[in-house]
């Protein structure tokens, strides 16, 4: 059963994600990966000062209330301040999460991690913390990140008291009718969801109350306890059967739990579901000179217009360098292919990443040419190698660049599909591929078959043969990922 729901999360949620639906959850076991304090550890102190052990405390929130009922709401802000304020190392399960193409992301957490961890690699998020703040117009191109519960930076205005919860409606109740559409209408994942956290009781009620007998299904990454985390056999064994009960009762919420032994297995679970997305789109890489007027630069220019147009047909997305001739020859393939249902959801499908050329005698700007390869490389499950030649003089060489994008492809885990009859780096990278280690068969395949090599260096094949086998790799690749 276990492995059953996390083969059908990594074909449904990188679907979802690839088709702009997918949203994500954040728990405080991510804030807890990160060294921040569980409920009850951050209440320890408060519940000290009332004479109760937070830990013999189920209803946290209301551990809270009895502080604040007590002692006022300066108390509770302040161990908020002093223990989340702080910034810790960012999670490498957030640092993958950050790249997934995702457009909403919620929580309850009240840290700065998903926002520094978005700022670490210069990615937009429009953070709203406020229940006014539904009404500012969203920041385009940004992640919105809906901090249901508050944020660290506004202490005066978090939930973390029963009177809190008891008023939600009336204060921050803007942000259910949103949160109710994207359980409604989206594959929402939660990753640490945890079972003791006060704040996801709140969140699953309201699933609940929006769908009492077939709620839409979504996702749960969970960890069982371990051994370690006991003081004794008989608290393991508790603490197991009341996760077992906890995991079954959560399919009432239309939420499949896909169980890790260890939080380390999150980053990689969630690197596969990275890879998965990116098998849905294709770089194509390439360059040829147009003064090169012959009928084999003709050629190439309808291969890789033909090419493009399989790419949108199949309903993938087309990374592009536009580089020069194979570029805007796929790009255009791919804008036709898209016409026929439209070309509306071009901005989301077509990822280009133009390079920068010096002008006069001004030199390229290397790093920066690197970086936007490795970039696309990343983005790009698939690369598919159509020529890559420049003039020296009047001498046709293979171009550098286009090898570069080969080894980062190779970096990335990419599986790399040089069309050897194309010439230029393509017929290099063929021959180095030909025979070589790198896998051609399985989930783990970065190459084709050595026969299709063979075929696809055939420089006696026309475009159409060529692009047959194109698309036979490319259907085998949509088959060992489904």
């Amino acid at each position: 059963m276990a492995d059953a729901a996390r083969k059908r999360f990594l074909k449904e949620f990188p679907l979802a994600l690839h088709e702009g639906n997918g949203v994500v959850f954040v728990g405080a076991g991510v804030s807890k990966a990160a060294g921040y304090p569980t409920w009850a550890e951050l209440l320890k102190d408060i519940g000290e000062e009332l004479g109760v052990r937070s830990s013999d405390i189920h209803d946290l929130a209301a551990l809270a209330q009895w502080h604040i009922s007590e002692n006022g709401g300066a108390g509770v802000r302040n161990v908020i301040k002093a223990e989340i304020g702080q910034d810790r190392d960012i999670p490498e399960a957030l640092q993958v999460l950050t790249r997934l193409p995702i457009r909403h992301i919620w929580t309850t957490n009240y840290d700065r991690l998903v926002e520094r961890a978005f700022g670490a690699i210069n990615r937009p998020i429009d953070t709203v913390s406020g229940a006014q703040d539904l009404s500012l117009k969203p920041k385009p191109g940004a992640t919105r990140f809906y901090k249901m519960h508050g944020s660290v930076d506004r202490l005066d205005d978090i939930v973390i008291s029963t009177d809190d919860y008891e008023l939600y409606r009336s204060k921050r109740g803007a942000f259910l009718p949103l949160l109710q559409a994207h359980l409604s209408s989206m594959s929402l994942l939660f990753i640490g969801l945890s079972l003791t956290d006060p704040n996801i009781r709140h969140v699953l009620s309201l699933i609940r109350e929006s769908f009492t007998d077939a709620p839409p299904e979504h996702f749960a990454i969970v960890r069982p306890p371990s051994r370690d985390d006991c003081a004794s056999d008989e608290e393991y064994a508790a603490r197991s059967a009341q996760h077992k009960h906890w995991a079954k009762d959560l399919r009432r919420y239309g939420l499949v739990t896909v169980e890790v032994e260890k939080y380390s297995e999150v980053p990689d679970l969630l690197r596969q579901v990275e890879r998965r997305v990116a098998s849905m789109r294709v770089w194509v890489s390439g360059s040829w000179p147009i003064e090169a007027s012959d009928a084999k630069t003709r050629d190439l220019y309808r291969l890789a217009e033909e090419v493009g147009h399989l790419v949108g047909r199949t309903k993938r997305d087309l990374v592009s360098g536009s580089g020069l001739l194979v570029g805007s020859a796929a790009i255009a393939g791919f804008i036709d292919a898209l016409r026929a249902d439209g070309g509306w959801d071009l901005d989301r499908r077509l990822i280009v990443r133009p390079f920068p050329q010096p002008l006069g005698d001004q030199q390229p700007d290397k790093a920066h040419w690197t970086a936007l390869r490795s970039e696309m490389a990343r983005q790009a499950g698939i690369v598919i190698f159509l020529g890559g030649a420049k003039l020296d003089g009047k001498d046709l060489v293979t171009a550098g660049g286009v090898m570069e994008e080969f080894e980062a492809a190779k970096a990335a885990g990419a599986f790399l599909l040089p069309v050897g009859a194309t010439g230029g780096a393509a017929k290099a990278i063929s021959d180095a591929l030909l025979g070589s280690e790198t896998p051609w068969q399985g989930a783990d395949a970065a190459r084709p078959t050595d026969e299709e090599l063979a075929t696809l260096s055939d420089e006696t094949s026309g475009p159409a043969d060529l692009l047959k086998v194109i698309a036979a790799i490319l259907g085998r690749l949509a088959r060992v990922t489904a």
